[in-house]
């Protein structure tokens, strides 16, 4: 094998390891799958992705490339599709908990490594980011186990993050971009668990006890339910010490089950007091394979939303309709969304007819994959956003090393491949009470 990087291999169980240290090459995209059992680790300065599942169970993903800095990213295959209805909201409840560890300065702790902490909450994921300094991975390494493993948690740390949440909940109520496209969701998926917020709502998380949180904690917080990905210059000791500690954890995780997507009204009105439209469409969309489309989704968004020859941007903007707009959108399993928000439009009938016209199937010309391709080589020399990228794409059942070519050979699809998987609409509206 010929690399331009130091390279590691060992075995888990017994503890050895070989080293490789053959000239370098330049820059080579190589990827290797090792047995069970056994990973591999190192500097690697010409950009090698390694994958392996420990022994446990754990999958250990290594994306190893020249960069000053260093990332993390422990991914847990839970999310809001799999809570118990009167406890929705909680997965994003333990995100917040999760860095309330007793007598110990989590933010301190990162900060003093030359780095920073994150951590988000998906329907299907819930996922905690560190990055730093390179010099430093072992201890990003070392603080994520932490804050994976720990279960001393407390009740004054709870009510506080409680109202911390809960006041997240009252700003995306009273913020009328979000609260429309929480809306043309549920006018999408009706009362379900795809219809329902990610955060839920202030009774549920009110509800949760100390108790319903380690419970829940312990019951999908297994090794193989989890993700453990690094990336950029992390280096030998970094690596070793991931599949040390994340070796260790024990048991399994529960079968899930399939998550609720109902027939949902079709159209939600809310007026309240705002001066502008604000309007959402979304698309309900049919997967045979969620990683596969999943991918299409990012290389829609990418055309729909990103640069000023966007469509969106063409179809709003340029057409004074309105100022900003966002897509969102997601897919687990055989159910996915595309939904389209037009923030303070000047009226309903033009904001609902861009839409429409901007989600026509259309293949990108030329110059849209060149500036494709420059916003790729942006993104993908971030060790954070590459180690994103990875775990996001491995928990929709996509191989982490097809991951960069997944995403540009959508890019060249455009919408173009949407109709076949549009398996209904539906739209929300946010507006004043006086509009005519």
């Amino acid at each position: 094998m010929v690399c331009g990087g130091w390279l590691g291999v060992g075995r888990v169980v017994s503890g050895y390891y070989i080293h490789v240290e053959p000239p370098g090459v330049g820059a080579v995209e190589l990827v290797v799958w090792l047995p069970r059992g056994v990973f591999l680790y190192g500097f690697l300065s010409w950009g090698m992705r390694s994958v392996e599942r420990l022994g446990n169970g754990v999958v250990l993903v290594l994306d190893g490339f020249e960069s000053p800095t260093a990332a993390v990213v422990v991914a847990v295959g839970v999310g809001s599709l799999y809570e118990e209805k009167q406890q929705r909201g909680i997965t994003h409840l333990l995100e917040h908990m999760l860095f309330r560890v007793p007598g110990f300065d989590v933010d301190e702790a990162v900060e003093a490594l030359g780095g920073s902490n994150n951590a988000y909450t998906q329907r299907d994921l819930l996922a905690v980011v560190l990055e730093g300094v390179s010099e430093s991975a072992p201890g990003l390494v070392e603080l994520a186990y932490r804050l994976y493993a720990n279960e001393q948690y407390r009740e004054e740390d709870l009510q506080r993050e409680k109202d911390v949440v809960l006041s997240e909940l009252r700003q995306a109520r009273e913020d009328p971009s979000t609260r429309v496209g929480e809306l043309a969701l549920r006018a999408l998926f009706g009362d379900s668990d795809w219809g329902d917020p990610i955060g839920g709502t202030p009774e549920t998380v009110s509800a949760i006890s100390l108790q319903d949180l380690l419970e829940f904690k312990r019951r999908w917080f297994m090794p193989d339910n989890t993700v453990v990905v690094l990336s950029g210059g992390f280096g030998e000791e970094a690596a070793r010490r991931a599949a040390e500690l994340f070796s260790k954890l024990e048991g399994r995780s529960p079968p899930r089950r399939r998550p609720t997507a109902a027939a949902g009204p079709g159209r939600i009105v809310e007026e309240r007091e705002v001066d502008g439209v604000y309007y959402a469409k979304a698309l309900r969309l049919s997967a045979d394979d969620p990683a596969a489309v999943y991918a299409l989704l990012y290389g829609a968004a990418f055309h729909l939303e990103t640069g000023t020859k966007s469509i969106l941007f063409h179809v709003l903007r340029t057409g004074g309709v309105a100022y900003s707009y966002y897509v969102d959108y997601d897919v687990v399993g055989d159910t996915g969304y595309l939904e389209v928000v037009v923030e303070s439009a000047r009226s309903l009938e033009e904001a609902r007819r861009a839409v429409e016209e901007a989600l026509k199937p259309r293949e990108p010309p030329p110059y849209r994959l060149r500036f494709f391709e420059y916003v790729w080589r942006l993104e993908w020399r971030s060790a954070v956003n590459r180690a994103v990228a990875v775990a996001e794409y491995l928990a929709k059942g996509g191989r982490p090393e097809a991951a960069a070519e997944a995403f540009r050979k959508a890019a060249e699809r455009g919408t173009a491949w949407m109709p076949p998987y549009v398996a209904g609409e539906a739209e929300a509206t946010v507006l004043s009470e006086n509009y005519k």
